[in-house]
């Protein structure tokens, strides 16, 4: 009954005091929001990428005979069209299944009629109820395929020399056994009109070709959707492979060209859900099992494979694996939010001595003042979570959008996400006021009820864990200074006494935990030691504070009298800076590497490749001549040896390639780049060689090296380097995208030199490098140059590739949450520095009135409030804003010491970065000035009322 009581008290406590409680409120809200929004971000991106891959797997389950489909389905009885049918029907029949078709292929040469050529083609036979029809768009001929026709599709390499009105055929050899014990060959024969030219899109194609995953893009930044398909023929599989299949049927081989699938599709709406994908498999794996039970039996002997499977386990990891990580990235904020709640609730706490007191004599026990606090403290949790949720809807686009990225689809949010951010609402709200709360509620009734008490008489200041605190982080700050891996350093050393290897790993293990948590450390142990435990900060905004005169002292005695006060604020801004540069400039740097990572893939603004270096100087005037296109340069690659060692060499034109290609000053050494390519076009006998070749030989700009390219054996001279400095020792290898490649850079000759050389030449290719006009759209040029040419093997373009991963969920999925989490850091360093401020200056309202009736204006009170708080906060935001920095410095330069590659990243921050820190920098300092002019005039505007009344 007492505890009833209790809480229902501790409920009309929060309505009649709620301005106290708003200040609790507003920053859980803010911390439920963006608790929230990370697992709505979570959800999304793990929805928008599981959408993706869904996308690119067209065909759920496949039904194949056993042995991959070219064996008979026992011996002497190959798969007949009938069994085929019956095998789709009884398919379609499996609850779950929405549609089932045959297809079937047969992989064959042939003559062309036009060059006689032997091609090499897959021969696809699809339904009349084939979902390749959905994607297949007639170029030009017939709109129908009647028996012994097919379609040619028209991006086949060779289909530029096929007619419509063709006849391409095809012969088979079987052997069959009869009444001897040796079999005997039978040959059959397949004619196929050429009745028109198809269009096929990605699913189509993948469709038709066999390949029934691809998970495209094949890299985030390599373009487009990798599907390796030769020469494609399309025919009718009713209409000219049923009769085909029945004919081999009758035969019964010992082998069939006809390699013959069911193609199994499910209805996804209703089997996959993103939130039960535990469930999912579960449905789909029931699904198999059943065809697989009617399919393995005689006379069919056939398999399912479920494609999807695999790829909802892959999902099911990444998506936990991504929230995790979302979680890990915005731990920052979480504390801020913590301790500003706990900084928050001390303040309002003392506040509310008076009433602690009253509540004392009247016979309130500690625990139930405790219990008391503690269902204030559940009703704001419930509050603020249901707050957070509906604000995390509304504000995350905006937000994402506010810090530089970019938000695509709708927000997807489960129900797990609901009640966990409930829990986490309730959890924070209670883990910061449970310690001020159990302060409060052992206070003694003749302290509470003490006219002043300072908050921090209670609290002995102890020196020795802030001392450690400042250890540590200061020796990750060091380490950041320095740019040291020390994953990277313990790879290279050679040690073999096992209590060393263990004391360093985990000496390791210290340093990866410190990367987390040494600039909070160094944070808490500076602001504790020298703000809260030393005179000299004092002493220096005493310095500081003297052009106010008499002032100067009254605006120092707060931060004196009230030192642990000050380390908040200080604490909590400089912790929010420091990260806010460390995301802004981490995501920045990322953010240029890879733009110039995909620069040094293309090499230029766009770079196509040829099939042949025939006809490479034609295609390459042909570009030049397209609008939006600066210039153009050809390269011209092939092999060469030196010492007997194999090396690249690469052609160029130094003058084209200078005007066109992208390069970097650090590639190229020994001279700079104008120097080298200058001596390329003055000398054919010249080479800009690879480091490595120039390493292994000690050779030095001006000295000469053989090489030799076929028969021909030429000294060059070397004119300058290229590429990186190899290792001391190991294996070269270089990463990028998290894939590691054997180095192989190339050495650059001269046009003129190529030429020279072409008969000793047995195979070269050519790429042609182009560079565009300011504003072109690189998209629209690259389509153009695709459509110019039959000989164009393959176009890349940056902005197609920028564009591809700026939508890939998966990458912009993580670098929302850290834009994000730079929103709601600012959001939570901001409200905090405002209610810490706001709430300090309502517990001194009495001393800031009587301040005022003793003469001091409204000009003199805001001037001396706002040097006492703005002291702190510019203290905070330098040394924060320095270890930001710091830590960019040392995260790039470890992550460069741990991968080796041409493309270095760098510290940069561009004007929209900038811009950014700005925004931040200036709001936190408006938090703390606002809160000083409004409470001021407000003061004022009561004692006026006051006095006017009198």
């Amino acid at each position: 009954m007492v505890r009833g009581l209790t809480l229902i008290y501790g409920f009309k406590r929060v309505v009649r005091s709620w301005k106290l409680f708003l200040a609790l409120l507003l920053g859980v809200v803010l911390a439920s929001t963006f608790f929230a929004g990370i697992n709505i971000g979570a959800d999304t991106t793990a929805k928008q990428t599981l959408d993706e891959q869904l996308s690119h797997v067209p065909v759920d389950i496949v039904v194949s005979p056993y042995g991959g489909g070219y064996e008979p389905t026992e011996v002497g009885s190959p798969l007949s069209s009938s069994n085929a049918t019956e095998i789709a029907n009884l398919a379609r029949q499996v609850d779950g299944v929405d549609k089932a078709e045959v297809i079937s292929r047969i992989y064959e040469t042939t003559m062309l009629p036009a060059n006689n050529n032997s091609i090499f083609f897959c021969i696809a036979g699809i339904s009349d109820d084939s979902r390749v029809y959905d994607g297949l768009t007639v170029i030009n001929g017939s709109s129908s395929l009647q028996e012994n026709q097919t379609y040619v599709w028209v991006d086949s390499p060779n289909a530029k020399d096929i007619k419509i009105n063709d006849v391409l055929t095809f012969n088979f050899s079987l052997w069959v056994w009869e009444d001897s014990l040796k079999p005997a060959e039978k040959n059959i024969t397949l004619n196929l009109t050429v009745v028109g030219f198809v269009d096929l899109d990605s699913k189509a194609l993948s469709t038709a070709a066999g390949q029934y995953y691809y998970y495209g893009p094949f890299e985030p930044v390599m373009g487009q959707d990798y599907i390796y398909v030769e020469d494609l023929l399309i025919a009718s599989w009713q209409k000219t492979f049923a009769e085909l299949m029945d004919h081999i049927y009758t035969l019964s081989p010992t082998y069939t060209p006809v390699h013959t699938e069911i193609l199994v599709y499910v209805d996804r709406e209703k089997l996959i859900s993103p939130w039960d994908v535990g469930g999912s498999i579960n449905r789909l794996s029931a699904i198999t099992l059943q065809l697989n039970n009617v399919v393995s039996a005689p006379p069919y002997y056939m398999s399912a494979t479920n494609n999807l499977q695999s790829l909802l386990s892959r999902y099911q990891t990444m998506a936990i694996g991504m929230r995790f990580i979302f979680l890990a990235i915005s731990l920052p904020v979480f504390f801020v939010a913590w301790y500003m709640g706990m900084t928050v609730s001390d303040v309002s706490f003392n506040l509310r001595r008076r009433e602690i007191g009253l509540l004392s004599t009247k016979g309130f026990s500690r625990g139930q003042l405790l219990r008391m606090f503690l269902a204030e403290t559940l009703l704001v949790g419930l509050v603020a979570g249901v707050f957070g949720i509906v604000l995390s809807l509304l504000l995350n686009p905006f937000f994402v959008k506010a810090v530089g990225g970019q938000f695509s689809g709708a927000l997807m949010i489960g129900p797990d996400t609901i009640a966990i951010t409930i829990i986490f609402s309730i959890m924070i709200t209670f883990l910061s006021t449970y310690m001020p709360a159990k302060r409060a509620s052992q206070l003694k009734a003749v302290d509470a009820l003490r006219e002043y008490m300072s908050p921090e008489e209670a609290k002995p200041y102890k020196k020795a864990w802030p001392l450690i605190a400042l250890s540590l982080g200061l020796y990750k700050i060091v380490i950041l200074i320095l740019g040291i891996n020390m994953i990277a350093e313990m790879s290279r050393l050679i040690i073999t006494n096992i209590v060393i290897i263990i004391l360093l790993w985990i000496a390791t293990a210290l340093d990866q935990v410190l990367t987390f948590i040494g600039p909070l450390l160094f944070f808490w142990g500076v602001t504790k030691i020298f703000v809260h435990g030393s005179l000299k900060f004092q002493q220096l905004i005493s310095k500081a504070a003297r052009f106010l005169g008499d002032l100067g002292p009254l605006a120092t005695r707060n931060v004196q009298r009230n030192p642990a006060r000050a380390t908040s604020v200080a604490f909590l801004t400089a912790l929010i800076i420091g990260y806010s540069v460390q995301v802004i400039g981490g995501l920045a740097s990322e953010q240029d590497y890879a733009i110039r990572s995909i620069y040094y893939d293309v090499g230029a603004d766009i770079r196509v490749s040829l099939s042949s270096t025939t006809n490479a100087s034609a295609i390459m005037n042909n570009i030049t001549q397209l609008p939006g296109v600066s210039s153009a340069a050809l390269e011209c690659s092939f092999d060469g040896q030196w010492s007997g060692q194999y090396m690249r060499l690469t052609a160029v034109n130094p003058q084209d390639w200078l005007a066109t290609a992208y390069y970097e000053k650090g590639w190229f050494t020994g001279s700079t780049v104008k120097t080298a390519f200058e001596s390329l076009a003055s000398d054919n006998d010249t080479i800009i060689l690879e480091r490595g070749i120039a390493k292994t030989l000690n050779l030095k700009v001006g000295d000469n090296i053989t090489v030799t390219v076929g028969q021909s054996v030429r000294t060059l001279k070397v004119v300058g380097f290229f590429g990186l400095e190899p290792p001391e020792s190991g294996s070269f290898v270089e990463t990028r995208y998290g894939y590691s490649f054997l180095i192989s850079y190339w050495s650059y000759i001269s046009e003129g030199l190529y030429n020279q050389l072409s008969d000793d030449i047995s195979y070269a290719s050519a790429r042609i490098l182009v560079k565009l006009e300011s504003g072109a759209s690189g998209i629209a040029v690259a389509d153009q140059i695709r459509d110019s040419h039959p000989d164009i093997d393959w176009v890349s373009s940056v902005e197609e590739q920028l564009q591809q991963r700026q939508t890939n969920p998966l990458l912009s999925g993580i670098a929302n949450v850290q834009r994000l989490g730079i929103a709601f850091a600012i959001l939570a360093a901001s409200l905090g520095t405002a209610l810490v401020t706001l709430v300090s200056l309502k517990e001194r309202s009495r001393e800031a009135s009587l301040m005022s009736v003793r003469g001091l204006s409204y000009k003199q009170l805001v001037i001396m409030l706002l040097t006492e708080n703005l002291a702190i906060v510019t203290f905070a935001v330098m040394l924060g804003a320095v270890v930001g920095l710091i830590s960019v410095h040392g995260n790039i330069a470890a992550a460069n010491a741990y991968t080796y590659t041409i493309v270095t990243r760098r510290v940069v921050f561009p004007i929209n970065s900038t811009s950014m820190l700005l925004a931040c920098f200036a709001l936190v300092f408006a938090s703390t000035i606002l809160p000083v002019i409004l409470s001021v005039r407000r003061y004022v505007t009561r004692l006026e009322r006051m006095v006017r009344l009198g």
